[in-house]
């Protein structure tokens, strides 16, 4: 029985033995496991990229955050961004506009990507926005709509963006406006829709900027268009400042007299051949700067041209090829209860560069010592007698207040004997006129000297001539005066009666 005992106790001990022995080996081998795993772990956090904040990608200097030409093609996260005066993404791969998180920005630059879609309520979070350029982009009718410029929500409706005053949607493709795009914006003051695609005003364009109640300026420029609706601004009573430039108009739109707040004024680049008393701008008694420069077309500025406008101080007419003349009552307005005719308070007139060859007396009234800034480079002037006011006494008495040093650049094109002279040379010579019918006496001057030599010439001789053949040398022989009678003595024939 002891043997057994002992044998069992043997057997129980290695048993014990074994166990303890192999806890220790798993023990370690699932402490290796732990470790490879923490190590996989910190391989992994180490190896995922962290997105970079706002200001790596972007240039952040003082108010403004520069993220122009980063190749961005999306937002950054909402906790990155961060307020600022003036943001641009000016030149990115933006398509998508996302709703922008709640900071102050007052400027949002989106010009230049490739955006066709804005979000609802894409900027209603955004505090104090007050310009916002969408220009340069793939914007057109079908995707601009109305609730991408949503403001607050209220209990009741959407408020406005009640800050934004400025709006820039230049180089789209748009054709035709939304009647309600611009609801949300109940302040909105500056409105650039130039260079796209409209070549019409259709009726919901024109509810859409008639509805602006607030406009101030409008720019229209390059557009394609060859007309205006006559009711286009019969609503935009605020509207000062009109940009109709590169256009297609052959006339002054007659709707410009539905703006009656309307002072600055551009018709640059449109195929206007006349303007005149029947081709005149309509009654603008506000308007104080008037442009029509780089008119290939424009010949004549007639009569009353410019009758309606009672106000203007800044005419400039330039680049006018085909200009040769303005009619000195261009600026003149006739009323009923004045005899004598009216002429604004023009302060500023610049007709550089046409092919102008006088410039009349009268063309601002009396007010030539009221003026004070006059351009008159790059013309054909002609230096006659048409011409004696502007050489004898404009130029002496204003030329250096008017033009500066300028003043003695002004070439004469005409008549020959003067072309090329300057202007100022001349001022104390009395100039001739032209031959009415075009004649040229300083190219005949050979003609009338060789005719004038002739006579002189010729008189004597004649005179010789006569009293050599009375007293009759031209006879051959000695002739007496009987003869002198014979030789006008005629036989009569046999024929003949006596």
């Amino acid at each position: 029985m002891d043997h057994r005992l002992l044998l069992v106790f043997i057997i129980v001990f290695s048993a014990v033995h074994c166990e303890d022995t192999t806890k220790p080996a798993n023990t370690t081998a699932t402490d290796n496991t732990t470790t490879e795993k923490n190590e996989k772990n910190e391989t992994v956090a180490t190896v995922a990229p962290k997105l970079p904040s706002l200001c790596t990608v972007c240039n952040c200097t003082g108010d403004m955050v520069n993220c122009t030409d980063r190749n961005l093609i999306g937002h950054f996260e909402d906790f990155e961004w961060r307020n600022t005066s003036v943001m641009s993404f000016m030149g990115n791969l933006l398509i998508h506009v996302t709703p922008f998180p709640k900071v102050v920005i007052n400027k949002l630059v989106l010009q230049g990507n490739q955006i066709t879609k804005i979000d609802d309520a894409a900027f209603m979070k955004l505090i104090n926005l007050t310009e916002l350029d969408l220009s340069h982009n793939n914007l057109t009718a079908a995707n601009l709509q109305p609730d991408a410029f949503q403001g607050g929500f209220s209990p009741t409706a959407y408020e406005p963006l009640a800050n934004l005053t400025v709006l820039r949607l230049a180089y789209n493709s748009l054709y035709s406006l939304h009647q309600d795009l611009f609801e949300h914006m109940s302040n909105l003051k500056v409105l650039d829709l130039s260079h796209n695609l409209f070549t019409q005003i259709d009726i919901r364009t024109t509810l859409a900027i008639t509805s602006v109640q607030k406009l101030e300026e409008l720019n229209l420029s390059y557009c394609g268009l060859k007309s205006l609706p006559d009711t286009q601004f019969y609503n935009v009573r605020n509207l000062k400042k009109l940009n109709l430039s590169g256009n297609r108009l052959n006339t002054p739109p007659a709707a410009l007299g539905e703006a009656e707040s309307l002072e600055y004024l551009y018709l640059d680049e449109n195929p206007i051949q006349i303007i005149n008393k029947s081709h005149s701008f309509p009654n603008m008694s506000k308007l104080k700067e008037l442009s029509l420069c780089c008119m290939p077309h424009l010949t004549v500025v007639g009569e009353g041209a410019f009758s309606g406008l009672a106000a203007l101080e800044h005419l400039r007419i330039e680049s006018c090829p085909k200009l040769e003349t303005i009619d000195e009552y261009a600026l003149a307005t006739r009323t009923k209860e004045s005899e004598q005719p009216e002429w604004p308070p023009l302060k500023k007139l610049d007709l550089s560069d046409n092919a102008l060859r006088y410039l009349p007396v009268h063309l601002v009234g009396a007010s030539w010592d009221n003026l004070e800034e006059l351009d008159l480079m790059n013309n054909k002037w002609s230096c006659d007698c048409d011409n004696q006011y502007l050489i004898g006494t404009l130029l002496p008495k204003y030329g250096k207040k008017l033009m500066g040093d300028d003043v003695n650049t002004l070439t004469c094109s005409a008549p020959t004997e003067h072309a090329g002279k300057n202007l100022s040379s001349l001022a104390h010579r009395k100039l001739r006129c032209l031959d009415v019918y075009g004649a040229k006496p300083e190219k005949d001057a050979t003609i009338l000297v060789g005719v004038l030599i002739g006579l002189i010439l010729a008189v004597p001789v004649c005179l010789t001539l006569f009293v050599l053949w009375r007293r009759g040398f031209f006879f051959c022989g000695n002739q007496g005066p009987a003869s002198f009678s014979r030789a006008f003595y005629k036989r009569a024939t046999n024929d003949e009666d006596i």
